[in-house]
């Protein structure tokens, strides 16, 4: 089964815990100061070591998941950031083997976080996947800073990570590819990246322009033309340069890669 969690699960208000060994109970979610917590019917509030072992039920399109909080993360890099990290594992319905919810993030850690999804209620994402990366440089899409939403400086930062230079969910990246993210509003700053030139400027529906395209084997400028007329003429580094890129508003955030080659293909 694939892993259920690729980047993000929205939850459901209503969810049905199965408080071991006792009879299940219904009960909602709710989320105060990036600490999940529920509220039973019956007026018990639990949060922090209380959650550990609950396990919840969720529907889905295709049917209900059961999902698993195994364990709260408190050392390590994920210690001390104001947010409470989860290790949680999903029951694969075929063969009722649990699994760990979360692939593992660059440090090895299989973990789950809860924010606010700006509608009222809240999502569940990994450490692993591009929005909670995302989160966790800073980009916290539930804020304003300067009067600007991080929202779509978020949005602009998970195509950035993906390179998904369209914007339409179609990612050309390879798992493990280092990039250099900085953005205008200073949040993250470039840091020194030897071997690594200006790739693209970003905003909420993908790249306002290509330099060079990451992994030249998935996607060229040439290729990248033909699908987005929109990119014409905003493609290589004659039309593509950081400088420029500063005095477009459009341009929120920025990147830098290894420029690679495209291998002659058969």
């Amino acid at each position: 089964m694939d892993r259920l969690l690729s980047w993000c699960l929205r939850i459901g208000a209503l969810l049905v815990v199965l408080a071991v060994p006792t009879a299940s109970k219904e009960g909602r979610f709710a989320l105060e100061d990036l600490d999940l917590l529920l509220r039973l019917n019956d007026g018990t509030v639990l949060r922090g070591n209380a959650m550990i072992g609950l396990t919840f039920i969720m529907g889905t399109g295709s049917g209900e998941i059961q999902i698993r909080i195994d364990d709260i993360i408190r050392e390590g890099q994920l210690a001390n950031r104001g947010i409470t990290f989860y290790r949680m594992s999903v029951k694969d319905p075929v063969t009722g083997a649990a699994q760990s919810l979360c692939e593992a993030d660059p440090d090895g850690e299989h973990a789950a976080f809860a924010f606010p999804d700006g509608a009222g209620g809240f999502s569940i994402t990994c450490t692993s996947g591009a929005e909670g990366k995302c989160i966790l440089f800073g980009y916290l899409p539930w804020e304003t800073r300067d009067g600007v939403s991080l929202r779509d400086l978020h949005r602009a930062c998970i195509h950035m990570l993906r390179a998904d230079y369209g914007g339409d969910d179609h990612p050309t990246t390879r798992n493990g590819t280092a990039v250099n993210v900085y953005d205008r509003l200073g949040i993250q700053h470039p840091d020194p990246a030897p071997g690594m030139a200006f790739e693209a400027a970003w905003g909420p529906d993908g790249a306002i322009c290509v330099s060079h395209t990451r992994i030249a084997d998935n996607i060229s400028l040439e290729e990248l033309a033909e699908r987005y007329p929109r990119l014409r003429g905003r493609l290589g580094p004659s039309a593509c340069s950081e400088e420029a890129m500063r005095a477009e508003p459009r341009a929120m955030l920025f990147n830098q890669s290894v420029l690679t080659w495209r291998r002659d293909k058969k």
